[in-house]
């Protein structure tokens, strides 16, 4: 992907405000279309009455979502019998939970409070990809946002998780970084540490978006502030650190995130073991299943990206979308892995790209998008394995 001029059609007649609150109207409309899914769901159940919002919402507080309420509710090391799982829950990071714990401060409740920090994170996500896309190839941001907020596992944007707050801090953190705005960049990464482990994984790309954006020579006679720009990209190291310390010193276990892990049945494996294990028994499931081959097909969509970011010298997407693909292809099982491929902006940038050109493509291609994102989403809805 290489900045053109080319393709800015009706986007390039807009101002970069009027751009981003067209990509937020993207969101939304996203948004209402898991919404409207939510309340048919629960209106099914409640025939001819009309469903409550309570039914309505409750939908959503599934799986990870559990967790991040105990945390909430009952810190990280709960008293025995008192948490909903038997899970370790310093698997979780604690931005997302402190926001819930903060709505229930204000008398919300941790699922309405959960859902409006998406919400938020999402809207302001959607605007981060709308301008990354528009760096890389202007007049792109919109066509790659609508890719965005319709790509299938979509729905764990939309729910109590913790991706959409991620995004809405790793994409603001890539944008600045590519704007050479390296205090604003760290910063954000730095929070983005404190909400998933891709928080590592995004440092460790803007280290290499900083060498690859200031290579000796590359611009002659940099102020010294500039040459030593990287060094803010220390703030998030040291939160991550930090972090990690809190945990071993809680725990007594100096590998206290990757110990959690074992919980799942997590363990380093040869991705081939992996691919085998997750097309054929997929744990979640029991045997094989939808969502177990399209693990395995979010890995390959990961390693190819990753392939092509390197052959078109985006070294630090690469990094970013390599680092994820290498952990997900190496555990016991493929794991969430399209869940985590949200996180790859380059994927659905990439996608928006190839069909930049051709209307009728890009329209069909979100049409098949949305529908599988609906039937994704009312996996999760109710209460079936969605990744």
């Amino acid at each position: 992907m290489q900045q053109s001029s080319a393709g800015y059609g009706v986007a390039g007649k807009l101002s970069g405000r009027q751009r981003d609150l067209a990509a937020i109207g993207l969101w939304v409309l996203g948004a209402a279309a898991v919404a409207l899914l939510a309340v048919h769901n629960s209106y099914r159940l409640s025939s001819p009455a009309m469903p409550t919002l309570s039914s309505v919402v409750a939908q959503f507080a599934r799986f990870d979502y559990v967790h991040f309420d105990d945390i909430a509710r009952l810190g990280y090391l709960p008293a025995p019998g008192t948490a909903s799982t038997a899970a370790p829950l310093y698997a979780f990071f604690p931005a997302f939970p402190m926001l819930l714990r903060l709505g229930m401060a204000l008398g919300l409740s941790s699922i309405v409070t959960g859902l409006a920090v998406s919400a938020v994170s999402g809207a302001l996500a959607s605007v981060w990809m709308r301008r990354i896309a528009d760096e890389y190839v202007p007049g792109l941001g919109l066509k790659a946002t609508a890719v965005f907020v319709t790509a299938p596992p979509a729905i764990f944007l939309y729910a109590p998780y913790s991706e959409s707050l991620f995004l809405a801090l790793g994409l603001g953190a890539w944008y600045f970084g590519m704007r050479d705005k390296w205090f604003a960049a760290g910063a954000l990464c730095a929070l983005a540490c404190m909400v998933r482990i891709s928080g590592a994984f995004l440092l460790a790309a803007l280290l290499v978006l900083w060498l690859t954006r200031n290579r000796r020579g590359s611009v002659p006679a940099q102020p010294r502030a500039k040459r030593r720009s990287w060094l803010f990209l220390a703030i998030p190291a040291a939160v991550l650190a930090a972090w990690m310390a809190y945990l071993a010193f809680i725990t007594g276990d100096l590998l206290a995130y990757t110990s959690a892990q074992k919980y799942w049945g997590r363990h380093f494996e040869w991705p081939w073991t992996a691919l085998s294990v997750t097309v054929t028994t997929y744990p979640p499931t029991g045997g094989p299943s939808m969502i177990g081959y399209a693990e395995a097909i979010a890995v390959a969509a990961g390693a190819v990206v990753t392939g092509v970011l390197i052959y078109r010298r985006l070294y630090g997407e690469s990094v970013f979308v390599g680092l994820n693909v290498l952990l997900l292809a190496t555990s016991s099982y493929f794991y969430s892995v399209p869940r985590s491929a949200l996180l790859w902006w380059p994927l659905w940038i990439g996608i928006a790209y190839l069909l930049r050109r051709s209307r009728t493509a890009l329209a069909l291609y979100l049409a098949f998008s949305l529908y599988l994102m609906l039937r994704w989403a009312n996996l999760f809805l109710n209460g079936q394995w969605a990744g």
